[in-house]
C-alpha cells in the first residue's frame, strides 16, 4: 500500500519521503521526526533525497515552462534524468525552501522560496513556521515572531510549532514566555524531545541548573540514550552540573567513533559544560560535514558560551550569519 500526499492526494510508493506530483513532504506512517537528528542525518533535506520511489534530487538546473527543473538519477535506469515540478503548487517551493536553508545555507535563495510558497499558499502553516526559523538566523526575531504565530493560528495543536514558537522567544530573550511554551508541548506531548531539550537551553541560560539538569536527562530518555543519563548522573556526582555536562559530551563524541552522532551536537552538549576549545571542535566538524543544524549556531547556549570570541565569529562569517545573539 503506498502514501498518500496530504497536499494533493496523489498516491506514492511507500519508501518515498517527497511527493513524485507535487514534491510536498509526505508523512509515512510511523512519523520521521526532525529531532532525531542527533542519531541520524536529516536525509529528507538533503540533496540525493528520493522522489517517487525513484528519482535522486541532485541540484537545481534552472525554471522553465512551469516547473522547476533539477538535474536527477533514476536508481532503477541508473542514468541521468532532468526532472520537472510543477511551479504552481507552493509545496513545491516549500520543498525547495528546506533545501536552501539546511542543505546549501542559501538564505536570499530560501527567503525567496518560501515567500513563494506563501504567496500560493498564505495559509500554509508549515511553510510559515519554518520560514520563523529562518527570519531567527538572520537576526530578524521580531519578524520571525509574527511568522510563527501565524502559523500557529493557522495549526493550534500542533505541538511542534508551539515548541518552535517559543525557540522564536528565545532568541528574543523572552525566556520566561519560552519555558511557558515548552512546558505547554511536554503537557500534550510528554516525551516531545524538542520541548526537553528546548527548556534544557532555556533553563541554563537563566542559571536554573538543577531544573537544568532534569530537563537534559528527560532530553537524552525521550531519544532513548540512557547510557548518557547514566554516565550524567555520575558526572554530577564528581563536578557538580558542568560535570555532568561535560560527561555526557564526552561520551556522546566517544559513540561517534562508532555510529553517526551530529558533530553539532556535541559542540552543543560541550556548551552546556562551558568547554570552549571543544565547543569550537565540533563546531569547526559539524561546519565542514554541512551539518543541517549549523544554522542554529548563532543563538542559544552556543552564542552564551562561545560570545565575542573571533574563531566563533569567523564561523559565522563564512556561513553569512551576522553575528550572534
Amino acid at each position: 500500500m503506498g502514501i498518500k500526499c496530504p497536499n494533493c492526494q496523489h498516491e506514492n510508493p511507500e519508501d518515498t519521503l517527497y511527493c513524485g506530483k507535487c514534491a510536498g513532504p509526505l508523512k509515512p506512517a510511523e512519523g520521521i521526526s526532525i529531532t532525531k537528528t542527533l542519531i541520524t542525518p536529516m536525509e529528507s533535506l538533503q540533496k540525493g533525497s528520493t522522489i517517487a520511489g525513484r528519482y535522486q534530487i541532485l541540484e537545481e538546473l534552472g525554471r522553465g515552462g512551469m516547473g522547476i527543473v533539477f538535474q536527477a538519477e533514476d536508481t532503477k535506469l541508473k542514468r541521468a534524468v532532468a526532472l520537472e515540478l510543477d511551479d504552481t503548487l507552493a509545496e513545491v517551493h516549500y520543498t525547495l525552501a528546506l533545501i536552501k536553508t539546511w542543505t546549501d545555507w542559501d538564505w536570499e535563495g530560501a527567503e525567496a522560496a518560501f515567500l513563494k510558497a506563501l504567496e500560493l499558499n498564505p495559509n500554509y502553516p508549515d511553510a510559515r513556521v519554518y520560514y520563523s526559523n529562518l527570519l531567527c538566523y538572520l537576526g530578524r526575531w521580531d519578524e520571525a515572531l509574527t511568522q510563527a504565530e501565524r502559523g500557529l493560528e493557522l495549526d493550534p495543536l500542533n505541538s511542534l510549532f508551539l515548541g518552535i514558537s517559543g525557540i522564536v522567544l528565545m532568541y528574543l530573550e523572552r525566556y520566561d514566555d519560552a519555558i511557558m511554551r515548552f512546558q505547554n508541548v511536554l503537557r500534550t506531548s510528554p516525551n516531545d524531545p524538542v520541548g526537553h531539550n528546548s527548556l534544557w537551553e532555556a533553563f541554563h541560560i537563566k542559571g536554573m541548573y538543577e531544573e537544568a539538569l532534569e530537563s537534559a536527562k528527560a532530553f537524552f530518555t525521550a531519544l532513548d540514550l540512557a547510557p548518557i543519563v547514566e554516565v550524567m548522573a555520575q558526572g554530577y556526582e564528581q563536578d557538580g552540573y558542568s560535570g555532568a555536562m561535560r560527561s555526557a559530551a564526552e561520551t556522546l563524541a566517544a559513540f561517534s567513533q562508532e555510529t553517526f552522532i551530529s558533530p553539532w551536537w556535541i559542540s552543543f552538549v560541550y556548551a552546556f559544560a562551558g568547554e570552549k576549545e571543544q565547543t569550537l571542535k565540533w563546531l569547526e566538524r559539524a561546519y565542514e560535514m554541512k551539518d543541517p543544524m549549523m544554522p542554529y549556531t548563532g543563538g542559544g547556549i552556543i552564542f552564551e558560551t562561545l560570545g565575542g570570541d573571533p574563531r566563533y565569529q569567523d564561523l559565522l562569517r563564512r556561513m553569512n550569519l551576522p553575528e550572534g545573539r
